[in-house]
């Protein structure tokens, strides 16, 4: 008996160290960087408005973090639908 309890122990902390990962992880999403490259690849030189931009379109506790994002970009010169994209990937 004391070793099937054992061995269930032993089953249970290896499943909670498997699924802590897992669950302690933050959900699949964009980012500043994600933001930040795509507009690279769209042929912009990036500096620190762009990131700012894409750090301010990354805030998911505001929001109007996109619009605020948009109109960064924008702002600087950026194509409305690169700006668009870029901060939907943000």
């Amino acid at each position: 008996m004391k070793t099937k309890k054992r061995a269930l122990g032993v089953l249970a902390a290896t499943f909670a160290a498997a699924a802590l990962p897992i669950m302690a992880a933050s959900p699949a999403s964009a980012d500043q960087g994600d933001c930040q490259y795509y507009l690279h690849e769209a042929g912009y030189n990036i500096g620190p408005k762009v990131e700012t931009a894409c750090k301010f379109g990354a805030d998911y506790s505001n929001p109007g973090a996109w619009m605020g994002c948009y109109w960064g970009l924008t702002g600087i010169g950026v194509r409305t639908e690169h700006a668009s994209e870029a901060c939907s990937r943000a």
